[in-house]
């Protein structure tokens, strides 16, 4: 097995500790997200039915991606209504039709689009000695900046006003004030004139109905109507996913675009184009181009989508509303990405499209597969199961994302666990406990309790004994369990690694599984989608401790630490254990208990899962002392958390970013406290 490109790997590296050394690089586009994100709050409650809306908005894109007779409809309907539709292949073949269709005009502006900035349209347009210029406040600003976009509704939110204010300045050649109203008032001037004079127009589309016929465009500005209405030609660059059965769906999907976008309700400007403009006011005789185009050209690019066989990864309505928590991107900004689509999932888009390594060269690896991602998104695409594909189609290929990535693989090829560790080390922590290897309730400590967090394994066992569990253990018979290797994409290992286990519990005669690592948990929970005859309970210790505090076999005594509680991934998103480890804390008399912002659903990750932190260990330290600030902001002494690797993740980064708070595992507390 093979790594990638040296060259690639060492690219990514370099940016991934610039960002981490540079972490005001992204300060104002943090601001930006924290007010989305406020806005979001403030205005859920006024849509109706807000769940139902992303239920029939995932259903929507799944049934428009999956239906082969859609897109023939929307092509036949725009044509009837007067819509040129051409349906290039490459992003080759796209480039030369838009520059025929402009023939001999030398100005264009455009709008807002992803699709256009995919195929680098106007640095295409540009070397042909066509002027392009971005209409888009915020897209003029990067465009004169030479900068990258870093949100889809946001282009420049990265960049303070005085930031843009000299950007501003060097491109007028006069000094302009950072005062926002100025700025934009300069802008707006400058790109009216602009567009005053163009003749062609270049847009995007955010959707495009089969039933209706007709393009939707949602914008604030209204700039996109200005060039939509340039007077010879209205160009509209866009893909096949962007087609919907009808404006109904439409506007369900326009509605969550602009909350998850912006915060808000509604946008200023929805333009439902169904074709040229037209009169027949005299004698019914029909005039094109009364108060706009009379010609109206839909550019439907393929560039590589036909090929796509899973569509989930096209569901995408391009609102960015997985950018705004996401911990990577939180750090990195626009380099956790390709050049167009933005982090995981944009990513994933990206190696489709542009190839695996683009893929590796955005940070396919620095994704932690927390899943927040599900959250944020108005139609729940499942990312880190696309991210995990993508790692998937890496490993067949013969390449493996990271060097330091391939080494953990390698070692639980080996060892059985993700370091170099002989597998005869694994029983060590036990070996004075005297367990039976064979019976019902088996306790499965996983490899970081047995290799480098012993005490968790033992308090464990303290806890279930307490409560009258006795338990039986593998001893050296136990292996990894495969969580790791499902994030880092190595099937094949993966079911090995499952077979084996299962041939063990069946042997010891096992009927249920307890394991205090929550990697373990959802690993050996999702064990029935490899072997579909497991039949063995999987609990995780946190629900098996709560159940003993509320049958009364377990009681503790009184404490006054004041704690906050930081949900794993693997325990709480992945596998919805929440409850139960907030019922241990709040059965501990005196203890008390303050509750982090961004908790449950909403918890942010701690930055080491999926491999970054073996691969990344710097960047996984920066997100885990992130989560750590929120955990000292309720003044908690202590930040409990139920995950051994979250427990290491948070110590390593309180060794280099020190706050004045002690990390703690659930069970290891609990079992202090005991009665």
């Amino acid at each position: 097995m093979t790594g990638l490109s040296d060259d690639i790997e060492m690219d990514l590296r370099k940016r991934v500790d610039s960002a981490v050394r540079d972490r005001e690089k992204f300060r104002g586009m943090r601001r930006a997200f924290d007010t989305n994100i406020h806005s979001q709050d403030s205005n859920r409650e006024k849509i109706d039915e807000f769940e139902l809306r992303r239920e029939r908005a995932r259903e929507s894109r799944r049934r428009s991606l999956n239906d082969p007779n859609i897109r023939g409809r929307a092509i036949e309907q725009l044509r009837s209504n007067g819509i040129r539709v051409l349906c290039p292949k490459s992003r080759e073949d796209a480039l030369q039709i838009i520059l025929n269709e402009l023939g001999d005009e030398n100005l264009v502006v455009k709008s807002k689009s992803n699709i256009t900035k995919e195929i680098e349209l106007a640095q295409f347009l540009e070397s042909k000695g066509i002027e392009v210029v971005e209409t888009d406040a915020g897209d003029r600003i990067v465009q004169v900046a030479g900068e990258r976009t870093v949100h889809p509704t946001g282009p420049a939110v990265h960049l303070t006003r005085y930031d843009i204010a000299e950007i501003m300045s060097e491109h007028f050649g006069r000094r302009i004030e950072p005062d926002p109203d100025k700025l934009i008032e300069e802008i707006r001037k400058e790109v009216s004139e602009y567009i005053s004079r163009a003749r062609v127009g270049i847009t995007g589309a955010n959707f495009i109905t089969a039933e209706e016929g007709a393009v939707v465009i949602v914008h604030n500005e209204g700039n996109v109507s200005l060039c939509a209405r340039r007077p010879k030609k209205h160009i509209i660059v866009s893909a096949p996913e962007k087609i919907v059965a009808n404006l109904d769906e439409a506007m369900n999907l326009v509605k969550l675009q602009t909350f998850y976008g912006t915060g808000g309700i509604n946008s200023a400007y929805i333009d439902i184009i169904s074709g040229p403009s037209r009169t027949a006011d005299i004698e019914k005789k029909t005039f094109f181009g009364m108060h706009g185009p009379s010609d109206i050209v839909l550019v439907l690019v393929d560039n590589g989508r036909s090929s796509i066989t899973d569509s989930e990864v096209m569901y995408c309505i391009n609102c960015g509303g997985c950018l705004l928590k996401c911990p990577v991107y939180d750090v990195m900004g626009y380099e956790f990405g390709g050049h167009t689509y933005l982090g995981g999932r944009g990513l994933c888009f990206t190696a489709d499209l542009d190839g695996m390594d683009e893929a590796v060269r955005g940070g396919i690896s620095c994704c932690t597969n927390c899943g927040l991602c599900v959250e944020m998104c108005p139609v729940r695409i499942d990312t880190p199961r696309l991210v995990r594909e993508v790692r998937r189609k890496a490993i067949d290929k013969g390449a493996v994302l990271i060097s330091t990535q391939r080494e953990l693989i390698e070692n639980v090829r080996t060892n059985r666990n993700p370091w170099s560790d002989e597998s005869g080390k694994r029983a060590q922590w036990a070996s004075d406990l005297d367990l039976p290897r064979r019976g019902k309730v088996l306790y499965f400590a996983g490899c970081f309790p047995s290799f480098r967090s012993p005490k968790t394994a033992r308090a464990a066992l303290d806890v279930l004994r307490a409560g009258g569990i006795e338990v039986c253990y593998l001893g050296e018979n136990e292996v990894c369990c495969g969580s790791p290797i499902l994030k880092l994409g190595d099937s094949g290992l993966l079911v090995e690694l499952a077979r084996q286990n299962y041939r063990t519990f069946k042997d010891a005669g096992v009927e249920r599984i307890i394991t205090s690592c929550a990697g373990c948990f959802n690993m050996l929970s999702s064990y029935s989608k490899v072997i579909p005859k497991f039949d063995i309970k999987v609990e995780h210790i946190s629900s098996t401790l709560s159940d003993l505090v509320k049958a009364g076999k377990i009681r503790f005594r009184q404490s006054d630490m004041h704690v906050t509680y930081h949900d794993p991934c693997d325990l709480g998103r992945h596998m919805g254990i929440y409850d139960e480890p907030r019922a241990i804390l709040k059965a501990i008399p005196k203890l008390k208990f303050t509750e982090m912002g961004f908790s449950k659903e909403m918890g942010l990750c701690c930055g080491a899962g999926a491999g970054v932190k073996k691969a990344h260990p710097d960047l996984a330290r920066l997100i885990a002392a992130k989560r750590i600030e929120s955990a000292s902001e309720t003044g908690a002494e202590y930040l409990v958390t139920a995950c051994p690797f979250c427990e290491k993740n948070f110590e390593d980064a309180l060794v280099t970013y020190p706050r004045d708070i002690k990390i703690v595992d659930l069970i290891v507390m609990a079992r202090d406290l005991i009665e």
